[in-house]
C-alpha cells in the first residue's frame, strides 16, 4: 500500500515536471503554425507581441469584422428590412441559405454574419446600404484606413478570397479594437447562440422564419476569459482568428492569420501573454523607446529578445550593465521552484524572484544570471536549451531598471 502510495505521488510530480517545463518552453516564434501573428494591449493599443504584423495576407471571413463596423456605422436603423436578392443567395458557404425576396433586418443579418460567418447575409448588408458589393468594399477600405488599419485593401464584404483583398494582423487588432467600443457590437460576438429572424412571401401572406445559428468562436465555450472574435478559413487564407480575451483586469487582443492549428495558436499564445504579460508589456515600451532613440540618432542596432522585472541587490548588475535569462514565469511559487530544482541541478545559478503585478498578485520568475555582457548571456541561453530544453528570454539589466 505504501509503495503504491509513494509511486503515485512520484508519478504525478513527473507529470507536473513536464507540465511547467512545457509552459516555459514555449517560444512563440518556434511553435506557431501561423505565418503571422500579434497580441495587443487592448487598454493602451501597445504591441505586446509580434510575427510579421505588417505581411499582407487574405483574412478570410475576419474581413467580417469590418463589414459589422461599416454597417453599425451607417447611419442606417438596425431594425430596417433589407431584401435578399438572387446575387446574396449564390454564394457559397458558410451561409444562412436565404432566398430570394426574403427580408431581414440589419441587427439580424449581424448576428447572422458574425456568429455564423454568413456569405449570403453579407451581401445582402452590403447591397442594402451601399446599393452594390463594389460601393461597399471601397467604403470598407476608406473606413478602415480612417481607423488606422491602413495596409488593408477590402473587395467584398464576406473574405472569400479575390484579388487585392488583404489585411494583416496589426490591421485586424486595430480593427477590432475599435469595434469591441460599440455596446452591440460585443453583444453580439459574446453570444453563443441565437437565431436569425427573416420574413418571406408566400402565396400573397407573410411567413416569419426563423434560423438557428451557432457562434463560430470555440473560445467561448473553452476559453476563461473570452470576450468574442471571428474566426476564418479559404484554403488560400489557411485559418485566421481575430479576438480579445480578459484576465486579472488585462485584456488582450490577438490576431491570427494563415494558421494550420488555429485554435491551438490561439490559446497557447494567449496563455503566453497572460503568463508574461508585465514582462512583454516592459519589453514593448523598452522597444518603443529604443527605437524612437535611434530615429533621433540616425543609428539602428538589432533588437534584443527581452523582458523586464526588479532585480533583488545580491543579484544586480551594475545599472546600464550585464544581462539575466529567466526561463519561466509562473503565478504558483512552487511551480517555479520546481523549475528552478531543474535548472540547478544541470549546473545553472538560478533565482526565483517574486515580483508584485498588481492588485495583490504575484508573479515568480526564474532567473539564471546575470552576465556582465550579451554574448555570454547569448552562450548560456544556448547552453540551457540544448542541455534543460529551454529557450530562456534574455534581459538586458536596463529594461528591468526602468521597469522598477
Amino acid at each position: 500500500m505504501r509503495k503504491s502510495v509513494v509511486t503515485g505521488v512520484i508519478l504525478a510530480v513527473f507529470h507536473l515536471v513536464f507540465k511547467f517545463q512545457e509552459a516555459a518552453a514555449f517560444d512563440p516564434d518556434a511553435n506557431l503554425t501561423a505565418r503571422a501573428a500579434l497580441l495587443m494591449d487592448a487598454a493602451t493599443g501597445r504591441i505586446i507581441y509580434q510575427k510579421e504584423a505588417d505581411l499582407r495576407l487574405p483574412p478570410a471571413s475576419t474581413t467580417k469584422v469590418m463589414t459589422a463596423i461599416l454597417a453599425l456605422e451607417s447611419g442606417h436603423k438596425l431594425n430596417e428590412s433589407l431584401t435578399v436578392s438572387k446575387d446574396a443567395t449564390r454564394m457559397p458557404a458558410s451561409k444562412l441559405y436565404l432566398r430570394p425576396g426574403q427580408t431581414v433586418s440589419i441587427e439580424e443579418l449581424l448576428y447572422g454574419i458574425m456568429l455564423a460567418s454568413a456569405n449570403d447575409a453579407s451581401v445582402v448588408l452590403a447591397e442594402g446600404i451601399s446599393g452594390s458589393v463594389e460601393n461597399f468594399a471601397e467604403m470598407m477600405t476608406r473606413k478602415a484606413h480612417e481607423i488606422g488599419a491602413t495596409n488593408s485593401n477590402f473587395t467584398n464584404p464576406h473574405g472569400l478570397t479575390a484579388p487585392d483583398h488583404y489585411s494583416t494582423v496589426r490591421d485586424l487588432a486595430i480593427l477590432f479594437r475599435y469595434a469591441m467600443r460599440n455596446p452591440l457590437f460585443r453583444e453580439i460576438v459574446q453570444t453563443k447562440f441565437s437565431s436569425v429572424k427573416s420574413t418571406a412571401v408566400v402565396r400573397k401572406k407573410v411567413v416569419p422564419r426563423r434560423i438557428s445559428v451557432r457562434n463560430h468562436n470555440r473560445l467561448l465555450w473553452d476559453f476563461d476569459g473570452a470576450l468574442g472574435g471571428k474566426t476564418g478559413y479559404t484554403l488560400a487564407a489557411r485559418k485566421c482568428f481575430v479576438g480579445a480575451v480578459q484576465r486579472n483586469g488585462v485584456t488582450l487582443i490577438i490576431a491570427i492569420l494563415g494558421a494550420r492549428d488555429q485554435w491551438g495558436d490561439t490559446k497557447r499564445l494567449l496563455a503566453y501573454g497572460f503568463d508574461h504579460y508585465e514582462d512583454l508589456k516592459a519589453a514593448s515600451q523598452q522597444s518603443a523607446k529604443s527605437s524612437r532613440a535611434e530615429a533621433l540618432s540616425g543609428q539602428r542596432s538589432e533588437r534584443l529578445s527581452a523582458v523586464s522585472s526588479v532585480l533583488p541587490p545580491e543579484f544586480r548588475a551594475p545599472p546600464g550593465d550585464g544581462f539575466v535569462l529567466q526561463v519561466g514565469s509562473f503565478r504558483e511559487r512552487d511551480r517555479a521552484e520546481i523549475l528552478a530544482q531543474q535548472m540547478r541541478a544541470h549546473g545553472f545559478d538560478t533565482l526565483v524572484e517574486p515580483v508584485s503585478v498588481g492588485q495583490g498578485e504575484w508573479s515568480f520568475r526564474v532567473r539564471i544570471g546575470p552576465y556582465a555582457d550579451l554574448n555570454a548571456a547569448q552562450a548560456v541561453a544556448q547552453d540551457v536549451l540544448s542541455k534543460a530544453g529551454y529557450r530562456p528570454l534574455i534581459l538586458p539589466w536596463q529594461v528591468g531598471r526602468q521597469a522598477s
